[in-house]
C-alpha cells in the first residue's frame, strides 16, 4: 500500500469552516447540540447516567445492528458491522477487495476517499464523468472488477433516476465483479431506496451522522457478505476496535425515531435549496447548477475561465462566506455548496454573497 495524498477536501474544511459567517461548504447538516438531541429524542439525564462506559461489542451492539439491518429489506444483523464513520467502513472494505491492478469504476467528481484509498492499494481508476445525470450503464461497460455507486451523489446532489434503477438491475444480473453502494445521504430520498441486497458481492456503507446533524458521533456501518465482514471486523480490531457506547446509544434512539426526525430536517434543507434556486442568478459569476439536489450538496458551475480556488478564497476573505472550490474535488469550473446550515445563517450567507462581486 502507498500512502494516499493529502486529503484536499478535509484540509480546506479544517481551515475555513469553524470561523465562517455562513458555512456553505459543509456536506452535512448543521450539527445539533447534545441538549437539542436529548430533547428531540425525549432522553432523560437518568438514561445517560446509566450508560456503561465499557467497550461496545467489536461488531457493534446487537440492538444497534438490528436497527441498521431494518434499513435493508433482506439483510440480517449478522450482515452489519458498526464502524467509526463511513470512511473507516470504506477503508476496511477497500483493503479486502482491492489488489494491485484491480479496476475500479466510479462517478467523477467524487468524494476523495472513494478513489484515493483504492488507488493507494494499487487499484486502477476508471472514471465516468457526471454531467446532468448519473449514467449507470457506463459504470459497467468495461467490465471492471469493482463498481462504486455514491447515491445521492457528492458533490453534485444528483441521484439515480427511475430509468437508472432499471439499468442498474439489468447490469447487476450479469455483473461478476463487486459493487459498493455509498449511501451517506440516502435518508433524503423520498422512498429511502437502497441499492443493497442480499448478494455475496454487493456491499453498502452509510451513516446517520451527516443527515441528522450529529457528525461528532463518528459512527457508521458496513453491510454485506458475512465472511467479508468478519475479515473487516478482525482488521478493525487492530485500529479503532469499537465505537463508543454513548454514540451507539444515541444512534439506536435516532434510528428508532428516524421518520419523525428526518421530516423536520428535510423541510429545513428544502427551504435552503429553494432559497438558493430563487437567488443563484443574482450571485456573481455563477453560470448554472443542478436544480433539484437530493442530498445536502450541489455543484454550481462557474463562468468560464474562473479559478474555483481563487473565487472561494476571495469570497471568504471579503465576506466570511465559505464555499468549497471544485479544485478540492480535482474538478475545476465549479464550487460545492451545502444546504445544511440553519435557515437563518444560510439565507444570511446567500444575501451577503449576492452583494459581492468577483474580480
Amino acid at each position: 500500500m502507498n500512502l494516499p495524498r493529502e486529503f484536499f477536501i478535509e484540509d480546506r474544511l479544517e481551515a475555513y469552516r469553524f470561523d465562517s459567517v455562513a458555512n456553505l461548504g459543509e456536506s452535512g447538516l448543521k450539527n445539533f447540540s447534545l441538549g437539542e438531541i436529548l430533547l428531540k429524542l425525549k432522553i432523560t439525564s437518568h438514561e445517560l447516567e446509566e450508560i456503561s462506559l465499557a467497550d461496545s461489542p467489536n461488531s457493534g451492539s446487537l440492538e444497534l445492528r438490528e436497527e441498521i439491518a431494518k434499513l435493508f429489506p433482506d439483510l440480517s444483523p449478522d450482515q452489519v458491522l458498526v464502524t467509526t464513520g463511513t470512511t473507516e467502513a470504506l477503508f476496511l472494505l477497500f483493503s479486502i477487495l482491492v489488489k494491485s491492478n484491480t479496476t475500479i469504476s466510479y462517478f467523477s467528481p467524487a468524494f476523495q476517499a472513494l478513489y484515493e484509498i483504492p488507488k493507494s492499494f494499487g487499484g486502477i481508476l476508471e472514471t465516468v464523468n457526471v454531467e446532468d445525470k448519473m449514467e449507470i450503464k457506463k459504470l459497467f461497460q468495461n467490465s471492471p472488477d469493482l463498481v462504486i455507486i455514491n447515491n445521492p451523489h457528492n458533490p453534485t446532489g444528483l441521484s439515480i433516476s427511475t430509468e437508472g434503477w432499471k439499468e442498474l438491475e439489468l447490469a447487476l444480473e450479469s455483473f461478476s465483479g463487486f459493487t459498493i453502494f455509498d449511501e451517506h445521504y440516502r435518508f433524503f430520498l423520498e422512498d429511502s431506496r437502497t441499492g443493497v441486497r442480499n448478494h455475496p458481492r454487493i456491499f453498502g456503507t452509510g451513516s446517520i451522522t451527516k443527515c441528522f446533524g450529529v457528525t461528532g458521533l463518528r459512527a457508521g456501518w458496513l453491510v454485506g457478505n458475512k465472511e467479508v465482514l468478519s475479515i473487516a471486523r478482525s482488521f478493525k480490531d487492530y485500529i479503532t476496535h469499537t465505537v463508543n457506547p454513548i454514540s451507539e446509544f444515541l444512534m439506536i434512539r435516532m434510528l428508532k425515531q428516524k421518520e419523525v426526525l428526518i421530516q423536520e430536517i428535510r423541510e429545513r434543507v428544502q427551504s435552503n435549496i429553494d432559497y438558493f434556486k430563487n437567488n443563484w442568478k443574482y450571485i456573481s459569476s455563477i453560470k448554472n447548477f443542478f436544480p433539484d439536489p437530493k442530498g445536502l450538496v450541489s455543484f454550481p458551475e462557474l463562468e468560464k475561465g474562473i479559478s474555483s480556488e481563487d473565487y472561494s478564497d476571495k469570497l471568504y476573505k471579503e465576506t466570511g462566506v465559505f464555499v468549497l472550490p471544485g479544485k478540492s474535488f480535482e474538478s475545476e469550473g465549479h464550487i460545492r455548496i451545502g444546504f445544511g446550515e440553519t435557515k437563518e445563517r444560510f439565507e444570511k450567507g446567500i444575501d451577503i454573497w449576492k452583494k459581492w462581486k468577483y474580480r
